[in-house]
C-alpha cells in the first residue's frame, strides 16, 4: 500500500487551522469561515503579503467580505499569537503564519519578503534587562538585499 506525499503547504495550513481553533477558544473568539478562510489564505503563502493582497485573494470567493474585517482579522490574530506582523521597505505592514523564530531578507528593489531559517542566527543571546530596561522575550533579525531575479536583471 503506497502512501500519498502530504503537501508541506498543506500540511502546514492544517497545523494553523488546528492552531486557529485552540486559540480561538481559549481567548473566546469566534471561529467563523471568513476567519478560518484568511488564515488559510496566509497559511498558504510564503511571500508575506500584506491585508491588502489577503483581501483580494478572498473579495470574489466572499462577496460580503471587507478590506476592513481582512485588516481586524489579521490584528486579531497578531494579538492572540496566531501570526506574526513584519514590515518591509515600503513601511507596509505584511503578515506571516509562520510564529516560530526565524528571520527575513528583504529585496531593495523589488520588495519581496522571505523567511531565512539559519540556526546560527537563533543561537544569539538576548542582551541583558540591564541595558535597555527591557525585559526581551524573543528577537528577528530583518536582513535587505538583492534578490536574485532582480540581480539577474
Amino acid at each position: 500500500m503506497s502512501q500519498k506525499k502530504q503537501d508541506p503547504k498543506n500540511l502546514f495550513a492544517l497545523q494553523k487551522e488546528q492552531e486557529f481553533e485552540f486559540l480561538c477558544s481559549k481567548q473566546g473568539l469566534s471561529q467563523t469561515t471568513q476567519r478560518r478562510m484568511i488564515l488559510l489564505a496566509l497559511a498558504r503563502r510564503k511571500d508575506h503579503p500584506t491585508a491588502d493582497q489577503i483581501y483580494e485573494e478572498l473579495k470574489e470567493q466572499f462577496k460580503g467580505l471587507s478590506r476592513t474585517t481582512v485588516y481586524r482579522v489579521l490584528e486579531t490574530f497578531v494579538r492572540i499569537g496566531l501570526v506574526q506582523k513584519t514590515t518591509s521597505l515600503d513601511a507596509k505592514a505584511r503578515f506571516d503564519a509562520d510564529t516560530g523564530r526565524h528571520h527575513h531578507i528583504t529585496c531593495m528593489e523589488c520588495g519581496e519578503v522571505v523567511d531565512l531559517h539559519d540556526p546560527l542566527l537563533n543561537r544569539i543571546e538576548l542582551p541583558e534587562e540591564k541595558a535597555s530596561g527591557y525585559r526581551l522575550l524573543d528577537y528577528s533579525i530583518a536582513f535587505t538585499g538583492i534578490c536574485p531575479q532582480c540581480r539577474a536583471k
